[in-house]
């Protein structure tokens, strides 16, 4: 990077009310004029040496021009598509802390007023908790009311839903057949040009294996959706599983570009902006984009992605796993203690964590747009949101979301032609709903879009009043 733009970049300060000003959330101003660093949570978000940054979309032609610029000098790797760059941070000095040189990058960036964010292109890690195997039964598929569904649909091969993680064993037993060419994203290669998706870890085979794990086979455990087509998008760098983010977003993207309906992350990094960048990119194409919340037992209050559908885990009694991250930001929990699902081995374990409610919840939404594949990505998730089982306050609440998913609900509202003026999913229609649907659309949900042009707009108020004023 040439010295004019460093120092164009440095002078621009720590201005106060800086946009994008937040008193909390890291990566931005607070109201003091302070910037909020960033910090590395050691074997969950680790500095990478680099940052993911966007620029403004709300800019001047002028300014953005400007902006671009500045990306263009620091030699920045562009996501085009979805509109972020890759830039590494200076070259830490000796005796700097770690994380400083990213967070000096940031904060400069940021006082100029010309980017949405920039934060770490952090190195993340899966979020399972490996369980004792003596728990020898998949309590969770009765729980969420899984056989209703089954006497339904077990699914349909049509259907593909994918997995940025650590790669999977194909020719377990119990997943051999399903799968369609993924994507080695850590090299930038597909399986059919070459790449490998070959589990180096073991995580991504019993998330794989949660979902879509065969079922009625007299052989091991069943997953959700026993006939939906899997595909595994390989991130992790090496044996630890750990993955860079941009390969976590852009994985993701590959996914629904090439084929996935759905694409799910059990990995850390739920917290910061790329993920919603890169949801509303997802949805724009066709697709959903789900996330694990974490298992730090985190309040994720400061933020709540528009276009991801976060999950947190529960337990055998309905009530929040005590590892499970839980607040604001969360949409839904989904069992995720002792679940039994496939591994590298060929064999079966028994593990626990938001990483395995994640992709539990992936197969319910893909068991959902399997009885109904006329639907929208947002009519998937409303219908998702609305049958949950209410773990906390009526409809959707600050600290368990919509509540506990129900399969059989869901696909069965699916069935039905879901009644989507009964919004907040009691089974009845009344003026409850009509404050609930306001509530959503008032704050730009998505699932508020009810006409189905991009837009929460005042259209989707008269469609959702002619559907209520006919009781459905």
């Amino acid at each position: 990077m040439s010295k004019s733009v460093i120092a164009a970049i440095l002078l621009a300060g720590t201005a106060a009310g800086a946009w994008g000003a937040d008193a909390t959330r890291p990566g931005h101003f607070n109201d003091a004029g302070a910037f909020v660093p960033f910090v590395q949570r050691a074997g969950e978000l680790e500095f990478t040496g680099s940052l993911i940054v966007r620029v403004r979309q709300d800019l001047s032609a002028a300014d953005d021009a400007a902006a671009r610029a500045m990306l263009a000098d620091l030699h920045a790797r562009q996501n085009v598509k979805v509109d972020y760059s890759v830039v590494d941070a200076p070259i830490a000095r000796a005796g700097e802390a770690v994380g400083e040189a990213e967070n000096a990058l940031s904060r400069s960036l940021m006082a100029t007023g010309l980017f949405e964010y920039a934060v770490p292109n952090w190195m993340c890690f899966p979020l399972e908790t490996p369980n004792d195997p003596q728990y020898g039964n998949q309590w969770h598929l009765p729980q969420i009311n899984a056989p209703a569904a089954w006497d339904h649909t077990h699914g349909d091969g049509s259907m593909i839903i994918a997995f940025t993680d650590t790669g999977v064993l194909k020719t377990h037993s119990d997943l051999a057949g399903k799968f369609v060419n993924g994507y080695d994203a850590y090299n930038n290669i597909a399986e059919d040009d070459g790449g490998s998706v070959d589990d180096i870890n073991g995580h991504g085979t019993h998330v794989a294996g949660c979902a879509g794990a065969i079922g009625n086979n007299a052989n091991g455990v069943a997953g959700v959706n026993w006939n939906t087509r899997l595909m595994m998008i390989r991130v992790a760098v090496n044996s630890g599983g750990g993955a860079y983010y941009e390969d976590l977003l852009e994985g993701a993207q590959w996914a629904i570009e090439h084929g996935a309906k759905i694409v799910s992350a059990s990995y850390s990094g739920v917290d910061y902006e790329p993920i919603q960048t890169m949801g509303a990119y997802i949805h724009s194409i066709g697709g959903i984009y789900m996330y694990a919340a974490g298992n730090d037992g985190r309040n994720l209050s400061s933020f709540d992605w528009d276009d991801v559908v976060v999950v947190g885990a529960s337990t055998y009694g309905d009530a929040r796993a005590d590892f499970s991250a839980y607040g604001v930001a969360i949409d839904v929990f989904t069992p995720g203690v002792d679940i039994g699902s496939t591994t590298r081995d060929g064999g079966y374990a028994w593990w626990s964590g938001t990483s395995m409610a994640t992709p539990v919840t992936n197969g319910v939404a893909s068991m959902i747009w399997t009885a109904d594949p006329s639907l929208t990505p947002q009519e998937v998730e409303q219908i998702l949101f609305t049958t949950c089982k209410d773990l906390g306050a009526p409809g959707n609440d600050s600290t368990y979301g919509w509540g506990r998913v129900d399969l059989g609900a869901a696909v069965q509202a699916a069935l039905d032609g879901a009644c989507r003026a009964d919004w907040n999913g009691d089974g009845a229609v009344n003026t409850q709903d009509v404050i609930a649907f306001l509530n959503a659309w008032t704050s730009g949900d998505p699932s508020a879009d009810l006409n189905g042009d991009g837009n929460v707009n005042t259209q989707d108020v008269l469609a959702f009043l002619n559907l209520w004023a006919t009781g459905c």
